[in-house]
């Protein structure tokens, strides 16, 4: 459980780690590549606009109209539209036939500098790329709209962020590897100071644990031996000192002891003593209600006799005055 736990936040650390450092990184270059492909994009289109307006310009001078590579050009990927607006504003050539002829108001109309813009066309981003065609001499110039779409950047997005995602994983492969690694390195020294600390708790205080990983887990070995070190001595001096205090326990045992039996002496002393006092007394006791019932007896007799002697003393007086 502890590996599990040590190995999880270890590994859960670094992945989100990398995960930030993955987002910040990915995120960076998606921009700086979106730059990149958007401004490619922007360069091809502005040596693309400049290739028409040449291509339009000397074919009016010839009286004819370069069609077919308009139309190439109209039906490529990349381009959303193509037109070609008079300086009034109507649109004389559309890759849209429904446009033709119609009036459009655009502040770039009649530039004589290329101009650049960002737009949203029918729910897809692109680039407007504005470009004069000098076609009449003397004349208001008449102006090239090249409407290029951004799929390329959104497509190079993808990749990139495809290719952000495969290194996501490739290095969270090596994270759990790494993860893995340092976790058993931190786990292995704890495991051993668990066992050791297990041992001891069994009462095997001379148990010592090795631990050479040169930072604070091997301070922590050492203090762990200095700790089992101390107990060891004071598990020594404990059982000296129970050793001792079963010395005079004993001792002190054997004194008590002692005086018990010569207390219990003297109580049989003292006791055999007082027994002997009791009979004496009641020997006594026995002759003396002995002589209060020998004298009681005699009392008795006397007044007998006594009263024999008065029966005789009337008989006798009787007798004389008869005679």
């Amino acid at each position: 459980m502890r590996k599990e736990g040590i190995f999880r936040k270890i590994l859960g650390l670094m992945v989100a780690t990398v995960l930030i450092g993955e987002t910040i990184i990915l995120s960076f270059v998606i921009i700086q590549e979106t730059r990149s492909v958007e401004k490619a994009i922007v360069e091809r289109a502005k040596v693309l606009a400049e290739t028409i307006a040449k291509t339009i310009e000397v074919s009016y001078l010839d009286f004819t109209w370069p069609f077919e590579t308009l139309k190439k050009i109209s039906d490529s990927e990349t381009t959303l539209f193509l037109w070609i607006v008079k300086p009034n504003g109507e649109i004389f050539l559309a890759d849209n036939p429904r446009l033709l002829g119609k009036k459009i108001k655009d502040p770039f109309l009649g530039t004589e500098v290329i101009r650049i813009k960002d737009i949203n066309y029918q729910r897809e981003k692109g680039k407007l790329i504005v470009h004069p065609l000098q076609i009449e001499v003397k004349e208001k110039p008449w102006t090239l709209y090249l409407g290029v779409s951004l799929k390329p950047v959104r497509l190079a997005q993808i990749e990139i962020f495809l290719r952000g995602v495969i290194m996501f994983v490739l290095t969270i492969a090596l994270v759990i590897i790494i993860s893995f690694y340092f976790a058993k390195k931190i786990t292995q020294p704890l495991e051993q100071l668990r066992k050791g600390a297990e041992i001891i708790g069994k009462g095997n205080f001379e148990h010592r644990i090795k631990l050479k990983t040169g930072d604070e887990i091997e301070e922590l070995g050492r203090t762990f031996n200095q700790m089992a070190e101390d107990l060891r001595r004071s598990r020594a001096a404990l059982e000296e000192s129970e050793t001792v205090l079963k010395i005079k326990v004993k001792a002190r045992t054997r004194e008590l002891e002692e005086l018990a039996q010569s207390l219990e002496e003297r109580v049989k002393e003292r006791t055999k003593e007082l027994q002997e006092r009791v009979n004496e007394l009641e020997r006594f006791h026995r002759l003396t209600v002995g002589r209060e019932l020998k004298m009681i007896e005699l009392k008795e007799e006397i007044k007998r006799l006594k009263a024999q002697i008065r029966e005789l003393k009337r008989s006798a007086k009787s007798k004389k005055t008869k005679n």
